[in-house]
């Protein structure tokens, strides 16, 4: 990105002389100075670089004007804290899948004992509250082992968000281009969503200025326009 100088020469409307009209030497006014706005040049396609996770940058390896190619690493964060919370997840996984495992072999052992009782009830050995009370051991375990399962399925989700965030420690360019607005610095703490630096890509390059609303009148489409950069136009 890059500050320049538009400069728009005024609209100036020639006139035809009359031909009943008395012809008089008369004085020709000077057109006006042109008008000059500060411009910009920009990129239309443009993608801001963001830390995805937070971590300090170990290290950058970019800097302003550096062309970088899509995907090509260009800052690396500590993955200390990252890989200790991929380990903690994964242990926590183990555990809730053991505990929902171990309600579902109790569930299965309940099971079978419900029909043997209601086997036995049917052939008058066992009573009616033997059946009642097998069916309501089942339940609760049921139960237990429903809640164990969802915990199981929360754990392998932090376990596998874990995983990404620990992938995201290596930061790539997201498009091919030019690095510029580099704000961020070795050893600092990139938040969530903080910017590190801006790629723009130059084979596509635009001008903008902004024109006063008492003067646009004066512009017209195709109107030439100069362009002054560090003196030169």
């Amino acid at each position: 990105m890059a500050l320049v100088t538009a400069c728009v020469a005024p609209t100036v409307t020639p006139t035809e002389p009359s031909p009943t009209e008395v012809t008089q030497p008369r004085t020709v006014k000077a057109a006006p100075p042109p008008v000059e706005y500060t411009a910009v040049v920009t990129s239309r396609k443009s993608t801001v670089i963001v830390s995805q996770v937070q971590a300090r940058i170990e290290r950058l390896g970019i800097h302003a004007g550096q062309v970088v190619k899509a995907g090509e690493l260009v800052a690396k964060l500590d993955r200390t804290e990252l890989q200790t919370k991929v380990d903690a997840a994964k242990a926590n996984e183990t555990a809730a899948n053991a505990e929902a495992g171990g309600f579902g072999a109790q569930a299965a052992g309940l099971r079978q004992a419900l029909v043997a009782e209601t086997r036995l009830h049917k052939l008058g050995i066992s009573s009616p509250m033997a059946v009642v009370n097998a069916r309501a051991q089942l339940g609760q375990v049921a139960g237990q082992g429903g809640s164990a399962a969802g915990r199981a399925v929360a754990a392998r989700a932090a376990r596998e968000q874990a995983e990404k965030d620990l992938a995201r420690a290596d930061i790539g360019a997201p498009i091919d281009g030019i690095v510029t607005n580099l704000k961020a610095h070795e050893g600092e703490v990139a938040q969530v969503g903080s910017p590190i630096a801006r790629v723009f890509d130059p084979s596509d390059l635009i001008i903008r200025f902004a024109v006063p609303k008492d003067q646009r009148a004066g512009l017209r489409l195709g109107q030439r326009v100069e362009l002054n950069v560090d003196g030169n136009k």
